[in-house]
């Protein structure tokens, strides 16, 4: 496996420019998401490493070693696509073992390795069957066995799940972590799903306008965001916004719905009035209007509360967020 480096990569369109000055440093072995918003540069930066884009300046390297002249096929990488690209006409075998043919390897190491991707993968009742007859995660086993069977230094993935449906989103997500981690894969990993990329990385490059807005690992960026676009971008339901009182106009407070609690305990307190009950499994989702603006918290127990109710929601002081309301960046 390869370590991947990023060395100040801007791609520009004519005189639209989509990536500027990007610098990313991948370790060997590491599972990487890139995530942002539709339009953020994210798949046309994995489009870059791959080969299939030029880059209009910078570097990228593999292992130290500048792969800007090398052809897409000679970079020793795999993709697998959001559409999973599967040859319909082939079967299950064939199509995994289709990468090693185009490479010319042998009759004995196809068989072998098509065999041992098919069982990691659980397939190999499948071999023989044609990609109409597969479900959808079927078919994504499929594309990440072809992408994974001639041991690549890097593995790039292109929102590979956005297809699925959500229970069988969660169980490829586990799936392809599991797989990641055996092989030691060094993984660049496209989403516009936080949650995906929370769940699956061992860091999140966060990207916006082409711009890295931060990179880290998903704890600290949900905990110590970079700026308000990530802290808002990062957590479901989406982090309130406030008028920070003592600095009108000059900072703006952020708390996450999880750390502003019905009843709670901490320094900071707001009263409104609750106007939406949302129940959400374990707890439940408030809606509460306060000054006229509508703030999101969550509470484990709503016995006797109603909409109309007056209520206090408070949070640890440590929870509230403030940030530079011009520039974005955080406090």
């Amino acid at each position: 496996m390869s370590s991947i480096t990023i060395q100040n990569v801007s791609k520009a369109y004519g005189d639209t420019k989509v990536l500027h000055s990007l610098n990313l440093d991948i370790h060997e072995g590491e599972f990487v998401s890139l995530l942002g918003p539709s339009g953020c540069g994210k798949s046309t930066l994995l489009f870059c490493v791959a080969g299939l884009e030029e880059i209009t300046d910078g570097q990228i390297l593999f292992d130290g070693q500048d792969i800007a002249a090398r052809n897409p096929r000679d970079r020793n990488i795999a993709l697998v696509f959001q559409d999973y690209a599967l040859y319909p006409h082939m079967s299950v075998r064939e199509n995994i073992a289709f990468p090693l043919r185009r490479q010319k390897i042998d009759a004995e190491t196809i068989h072998g390795q098509v065999n041992w991707a098919a069982d990691m993968l659980g397939l190999t009742k499948l071999l023989d069957r044609s990609p109409a007859e597969l479900s959808g995660g079927q078919r994504q086993r499929v594309a990440v066995g072809r992408a994974v069977v001639r041991n690549p230094a890097a593995l790039l993935m292109d929102e590979p799940l956005s297809n699925l449906d959500a229970s069988l989103r969660v169980h490829m997500r586990t799936e392809i972590k599991r797989l990641a981690r055996e092989l030691g894969l060094t993984v660049l990993f496209v989403t516009h799903d936080q949650e995906e990329a929370m769940v699956m990385s061992d860091r999140i490059a966060v990207l916006a306008g082409g711009h890295l807005q931060q990179f880290a690992d998903p704890m600290t960026i949900y905990r110590k965001p970079s700026n308000r676009f990530v802290a808002e971008f990062i957590g479901s339901p989406t982090m309130n916004m406030l008028p920070d009182a003592g600095h009108p106009g000059a900072v703006t407070l952020g708390v996450r719905p999880h750390d502003l609690t019905l009843g709670g305990s901490g320094g900071f307190s707001l009263d409104g009035r609750l106007t939406l009950i949302e129940p959400a499994g374990p707890h439940y989702f408030l809606d509460v209007e306060i000054g006229g603006a509508m703030i999101k918290a969550t509470a484990s127990d709503i016995d006797g509360l109603a909409p109309g109710a007056e209520v206090t929601l408070r949070a640890e002081d440590h929870r509230v967020y403030r940030f530079d309301s011009t520039s974005g960046a955080a406090i």
